[in-house]
């Protein structure tokens, strides 16, 4: 009896570990989900990688690996045959189908689709090592399920995706295969190695994720007849060459239900699109922090329902225009805020420059540089001027929003000649305010407006005509100049604002003066000049 009752003790603590065990097994999976929306500081783990400036973007390890060993699959291919080395996929008929977590290293020419399909929970690692599949009925690179699909461009090589569809079968619906990009993942989807890709689609889209689409190196080009990129839920871009040639939008990002979702991130690389419709379609946020980004678009450049903002080294060219003089298509389309806090924005065509529907556009720093048919700048809040280099050139409103206040860095708007346009304008109940920075606005006079009275730095305000290529400096009463530009235009107004003017004090404008240097935006940086003819005298207020 006694051997009997120690007996069941034993089993009994067993039973007892077992449980404990199972349990915290349990809670361990809990803790550390295998999903993609982990990340890592890949500052530290690949020694490399430092974002300019703070984006919403993640990159975990295995987005940035670009290795591969002996253990790897690889498939060797010719035409609709394929050589198989290693576990984990299987042919049928024309699908190439991975069932397995694990790597696969492609070669050769296929004709037919990669398909992948795993447990949701595991990655997959796709190695492009000079390869092209072709495919007409299915997307040519489809992920129908997996924690994430990681493609990598092998050093060295060059790779296509060629979806020759024609276009959308009525009928035909995602389960069946057709799904819209020519590498369509409906999970995460990262691509990165030192290697090309050329996509080329006549069905619709050319590279698609349903959850994270990230693009961290590789020369990659699309060519689609609908959008070019689309990240269902976050696009971010962190190296790379990236050119898109679209009918569609250049880059897409539609969704924001999930917390944390919803915008487009670019770090670094250097990408240029070419697009008939919208260049960046953004539900939630636009943020530009690094790299180089030219945007020929049809309509607008960027558009979101939500906001913008670009900083760090970013270089931006924006060209938006229809091709037809009554182009609607708007540089910077945002429903909500527009910051700019650094780097180099060019908006060298467009019919409204920069737009913030419902609140307010925002110049903390950088060079940016602005021409439209309409108005430069619009917000219906605020148009504040905090720092840096801000050139506006239009043919309607220089300025239209709320209040204005320009309270640092140089603004130089060259505005319209038509009387019902002003180089800045706010409704009756809104106001003009300089506190600080530089000012020089010029143009018509039919509905000019001049800075409040409440301005704590001294304006001065005048009608003035000015003439398209002369040069004028304005000198205070002991003969020192305080301001010297360049006209681009012609102007029946100047106003006039910097740290230089002394409130009451009396400055005179002359015309025809020789300067000294050169000028950024019509303002010479050394103000001396010489000669010149007295224009008008007016006083600082």
């Amino acid at each position: 009896m006694k051997n009997k009752g120690v007996l069941i003790a034993v089993l009994l603590v067993a039973l007892v570990a077992i449980i404990v065990g199972i349990i915290a097994i349990a809670i361990h999976m809990t803790d550390t989900p295998k999903n993609e929306t982990s990340s890592v500081d890949v500052s530290q783990s690949q020694g490399q990688y430092l974002p300019p400036a703070e984006t919403p973007a993640t990159w975990s390890d295995f987005d940035v690996n670009t290795a591969w060993d002996e253990s790897a699959t690889t498939i060797h291919c010719n035409g609709k045959d394929a050589e198989i080395k290693g576990i984990g996929v299987k042919q049928t008929g024309e699908v190439l189908m991975i069932h397995e977590e694990g790597t696969y290293v492609f070669s050769g020419k296929f004709e037919g689709q990669i398909d992948v399909v795993v447990y949701k929970e595991e990655k997959v690692h796709l190695v492009f090592n000079g390869f092209e599949v072709t495919c007409e009925k299915k997307s040519p690179v489809l992920c129908e399920r997996a924690d994430k699909l990681v493609i990598t461009l092998a050093d060295g090589t060059k790779n296509t995706v060629i979806d020759t569809g024609s276009g959308y079968i009525e009928g035909i619906t995602p389960s069946e295969g057709r799904f819209a990009g020519a590498i369509h993942s409906k999970d995460a989807l990262t691509i990165n190695g030192g290697g090309t890709l050329e996509v080329q689609t006549t069905y619709r889209h050319g590279i698609v994720s349903n959850s994270n689409l990230r693009i961290v190196s590789g020369v990659i080009s699309v060519k689609s007849v609908d959008e070019g990129f689309k990240g269902k839920e976050t696009l971010s871009i962190r190296g790379g060459t990236i050119a898109i040639d679209s009918v569609g939008d250049g880059l897409k990002v539609s969704d924001n239900t999930e917390e944390g979702t919803g915008f487009l991130a670019m770090e670094g690389g250097d990408v240029s699109i070419r697009t008939e419709a919208d260049g960046l379609d953004v539900i939630d946020y636009i943020r530009i922090v690094g790299g180089t980004l030219k945007v020929e678009s049809k309509d607008h450049a960027f558009t979101t329902e939500g906001s913008v903002s670009v900083g760090g080294k970013a270089q931006i060219v924006l060209d938006a225009y229809s091709g037809s003089e009554d182009s609607d298509a708007k540089g910077i389309k945002a429903e909500k805020e527009v910051l700019i806090e650094g780097g180099n924005l060019q908006i060298l065509r467009s019919y409204e420059g920069i737009e913030s529907k419902t609140s307010s556009v925002t110049f903390a720093g950088g060079n940016t540089s602005v021409k439209a048919t309409n108005d430069g700048v619009n917000a219906s809040t605020l148009i504040e001027v905090k720092d840096g280099l801000l050139f506006i050139s239009a043919i309607g409103d220089g300025m239209d929003g709320g209040d204005i206040v320009i309270g640092g860095g140089s603004t130089v708007i060259q505005g319209s000649v038509y009387n019902d346009c002003a180089p800045m304008d706010t409704p009756s109940e809104k106001k003009i305010v300089v506190t600080g920075g530089v000012l020089l606005a010029y143009g018509s006079v039919g509905a000019v407006q001049y800075p409040s009275p409440d301005s704590t730095q001294a304006v001065i305000g005048t009608e003035a005509m000015l003439e398209q290529g002369k040069s004028y400096t304005l000198r205070d009463a002991q003969g020192n100049a305080v301001c010297s530009f360049q006209a681009l235009g012609d102007a029946q107004t100047v106003c006039f604002s910097s740290d230089k003017l002394g409130k009451g004090g009396a400055y005179t404008l002359f015309a025809d003066v020789t300067p000294s240097g050169v000028h950024v935006h019509g303002i010479y940086k050394n103000p001396e000049t010489s000669g010149g003819e007295s224009v008008l005298t007016a006083k600082a207020q």
